[in-house]
């Protein structure tokens, strides 16, 4: 009996110590897990339980911050984490999990930590990204992206636009290898501000709906935000053979001219279309009826249409992704980017910036006989006179009208350089230092360029050459407005010879 007892007490004691060891393993494992998290993910507060996956040790872990997230944690090294033993699926977890639990419609993208977040429409476009900027907080807040080699990019778009370059809006949460966002409509996830990203996430909308999609929710769109579509849209304007115009005021040029939208917009504004499926369409005009279809390259929208009647040789003649000869040939209109109001606007633009440049020079101009120089050409203006009918040596002649009257300006050219120089070339080109050029300004800033009369036989010093310490007088000639140039000190000769410029006043002329 005391021999039974002793035993039993053996048994009790191995048992012991057996279940401490256990313990104490154990608890040895889940330090080392928890020192894996810290040096991955800082110093934070984590719930570790152990237990198994599919046969094999794992370790179920609860952030304190995140208490509805629970991630795996696994030994072994995977490409993601190679400088650690162990491996988990924090960052899917917080990305997809926490896509899931706020109701986001999305799917994985082929790379990385890659997602596409899909939305119906307009309508719904604040409440969404306002669950947006939640799910990126928490991704930063939870650290589990900064020492990934994977990337993380979101992209955000329209409902049903699977195709994989569809150019949504972009987030970048960044990473050991973040790549750079996109320029228009993308977004660093350290800088996303939640008000602006409402207002720019509605004017994606906008903007591929004029792009890349057939325009279907126009109707909702605020005013405001067509006004800052408006504001970066080039608008289009087609061009009949007879000389009229038509504006297209949201036809935006894309990376290949007309895209999709476009060409829509343009046809449908001429009646054309005669059936819509999804973002295709089919239209007829001019003997012909074609199906156009939507079509990305990376990541840009363009075109691509079929022939079902009439020339078919169009498509050997488009440039991959355009559709300009089509619609040309549909319409008889010529396309071109731009509308007369932005035109003007640009205009504008272009000469309240020069102003401050063009007083100057009249301040600094000299007179009538006197030399100026820049660039090494002195330059005097010898003589100025005005033509009703400006004649040739041959039986050709141009005509004043109203408004403007054809002017005659001999000037004296002489290169102090040690290079020549072209004179009066066809463009001018800022800053080049073998070109002389000269237009004449207005104390608005308005310029008037020289006028090629050439092919009149009339004697001028248009593209020639003047040699080093050589002399040359020849004729420019230009039409000016005729309110101007009967008056004293309203027009100056502006011109220019490598990065130096000055200025002759031109004289009053009766």
């Amino acid at each position: 009996m005391n021999h039974f007892k002793c035993m039993l007490t053996a048994v009790i004691i191995v048992c012991a110590f057996s279940m401490t060891g256990c313990g104490m393993a154990e608890e040895r494992d889940i330090r080392e897990v928890r020192d894996y998290l810290e040096s991955r993910y800082g110093s934070r507060d984590f719930e570790i339980t152990k237990g198994e996956t599919d046969g094999n040790i794992s370790y179920k872990v609860t952030p304190a911050e995140f208490p509805e997230v629970v991630f795996t944690v696994e030994e072994g090294k995977i490409e993601e984490s190679m400088d650690w033993a162990y491996h988990d699926d924090y960052a899917a977890q917080m990305l997809y999990g926490g896509a899931e639990r706020m109701g986001l419609s999305y799917e994985k993208g082929e790379e990385g930590y890659d997602m596409f977040i899909y939305y119906q429409d307009y309508s719904g476009l604040d409440s969404m990204a306002e669950k947006i900027v939640k799910l990126v907080s928490d991704c930063m807040e939870s650290r589990a992206f900064e020492k990934l080699r994977s990337t993380c990019l979101i992209v955000i778009k329209p409902e049903g636009e699977t195709e994989e370059d569809f150019p949504g809006y972009h987030i970048r949460l960044e990473t050991r290898y973040t790549a750079r966002v996109k320029k228009e409509f993308g977004v660093m996830a350290s800088k996303l501000d939640p008000e602006q990203f409402k207002e720019d996430l509605r004017l994606c909308h906008i903007y591929n709906s004029y792009s890349c999609m057939l325009p279907k929710d126009e109707a909702m769109f605020t005013e405001a935000d067509m006004e800052r579509y408006r504001a970066i849209c080039t608008g289009a304007m087609g061009e009949g053979k007879d000389g009229d115009i038509t504006v297209y005021d949201l036809v935006n040029e894309g990376y290949f001219g007309l895209n999709i939208s476009g060409v829509y917009q343009i046809l449908s504004a001429q009646g054309l279309v005669t059936e819509v499926d999804g973002n295709s369409f089919t239209a007829s005009g001019n003997g012909m009826t074609i199906r156009f279809f939507p079509e990305f390259r990376n990541r840009e929208s363009s075109v691509s249409y079929e022939v079902l009647s009439g020339d078919e040789e169009l498509v050997e003649n488009e440039r991959p992704g355009s559709a300009y000869y089509a619609v040309r040939a549909m319409t008889g209109q010529s396309i071109s980017f731009s509308t007369p109001e932005k035109m003007q606007a640009a205009k504008e633009a272009e000469r309240l910036e020069r102003l401050p440049e063009i007083l100057e020079a009249f301040e600094n101009a000299v007179t009538q006989e006197q030399t100026g120089e820049a660039g090494g050409i002195e330059v005097t203006l010898m003589e100025m006179e005005l033509y009703e009918r400006l004649q040739g040596s041959n039986s050709f002649y141009v005509e004043s009208n109203e408004e403007m009257v054809w002017t005659r300006i001999r000037l004296r050219l002489k290169n102090t350089g040690s290079t020549e120089v072209w004179v009066f070339p066809s463009t001018f080109i800022p800053g080049a230092e073998d070109r002389f050029f000269g237009m004449v300004a207005d104390g608005e800033a308005n310029l008037y360029r020289p006028s090629d009369v050439i092919n009149l036989g009339l004697e001028d010093m248009y593209r020639k050459t003047l040699q080093a310490g050589e002399t040359m007088e020849g004729n420019v000639y230009f039409k000016l407005p005729r309110d101007l140039v009967t008056q004293e000190d309203s027009m100056v000769l502006y011109y220019f010879c490598g990065a130096e410029t000055a200025a002759v006043l031109l004289p009053a002329q009766n």
